[in-house]
């Protein structure tokens, strides 16, 4: 969950009416999370890269009361950065989600190697939209269900732009951003956020995602799934993931787990020392049951579960080996 939060540029982000939206927020205006709706585009044009805006294909709310969820058709209007490796394309795509932290390590790690591979890469920002900086310290105020319309709205319009192979786009997601992949992942997702005319992706790679919540649509997925997990993580802990991987497989579901020795949560975020952080909501040793992905649940309450703190670093060991495995499943995958 990348607490490291930092605005370093994935690339040129201020063109065009990015230009006119950057004078807004010098003047702190609240219209700053949100463009003009000149910038929202139905379809993306060659030319198109940089930050890129777009509507969500509808919401997901969130009872405080209850924890319930409901949908309505109100989208949200978020941003994503969009690059392309050299050459002409059409390229394959990896759509990146962040954690409960922002922008910040894990994606500006991938995104260059990504594009090194050959894949062209947009990075979806599903807090600048909000005007939200981090939920680490209060995970009530978006939660990875809530961003499953944000992955399908940023499949939805990048799969126009004319140099991405719209047959081959895989969401990668981490830490927050890897429980939102695997619900993403679900059949009931994209059945519901995918959209007439648009393929689906073609793979999901949730890294060391929160797996301790069950329902039954996780028994039938879109796509494979590929889980990566650090053993020693004490944030979102592997077991309850490699059960959940197992359920899925029992399903007769195309999902596999791999589970880092040593490697603690956020193992592949560059630079930074494996240390504790106090202040973050830790729902480790909380479990709940789902009656639907959106609820109701059953289980403790939080406050009875909840714990503060938890240790994050990178493992260089974890981080090389999976980068070989992301560079092999990417190609088994969207081949």
């Amino acid at each position: 969950m990348d607490l490291r939060i930092r605005k370093k540029k994935l690339g040129p982000r201020l063109r065009g009416g990015d230009i006119l939206l950057a004078l807004v927020c010098a003047f702190g205006l609240a219209a700053c999370a949100q463009p003009g709706s000149q910038q929202l585009k139905p379809r993306l044009e060659a030319n198109d890269s940089g930050t890129v805006w777009f509507a969500t294909p509808g919401r997901i709310n969130r009872d405080p009361k209850t924890g319930r969820f409901s949908q309505s058709k109100e989208p949200v209007v978020l941003s994503g950065d969009l690059y392309f490796p050299e050459g002409k394309g059409p390229f394959p795509v990896v759509i990146l989600a962040h954690g409960c932290g922002g922008l910040g390590n894990a994606e500006m790690g991938w995104a260059p190697l990504l594009r090194q591979w050959g894949y062209a890469t947009f990075v979806l920002d599903s807090f600048r939209g909000r005007n939200l900086r981090e939920v680490c310290t209060n995970a009530a105020t978006l939660t990875p269900t809530q961003r499953i319309p944000d992955a399908y709205g940023a499949l939805r319009i990048v799969a126009t732009h004319p140099k991405v192979d719209a047959r081959r786009i895989a969401l990668m997601g981490f830490s927050h951003g890897g429980q939102l992949t695997v619900a993403a992942a679900t059949a009931w997702a994209e059945k519901t956020y995918l959209g007439a005319g648009t393929r689906g992706f073609r793979a999901f790679l949730p890294f060391y995602p929160w797996c301790n919540t069950t329902f039954p649509e996780s028994d039938r997925l879109a796509a494979p799934m590929r889980v990566h997990s650090g053993e020693a993580d004490d944030w979102t802990p592997a077991a309850p993931c490699a059960a959940l991987v197992e359920r899925a497989r029992r399903a007769g579901q195309d999902a596999t787990i791999i589970l880092y020795p040593g490697a603690h949560h956020g193992f592949d975020n560059l630079g930074v020392p494996v240390r504790h952080l106090p202040g973050v909501q830790n729902f480790a040793k909380c479990f709940w049951k789902g009656a639907s992905l959106l609820g109701p649940f059953t289980g403790p309450d939080s406050s009875a579960c909840r714990i503060s703190g938890a240790t994050i670093g990178m493992n260089e060991a974890a981080l090389a080996q999976a980068r070989r495995h992301v560079r092999q499943q990417l190609a088994e995958l969207l081949k």
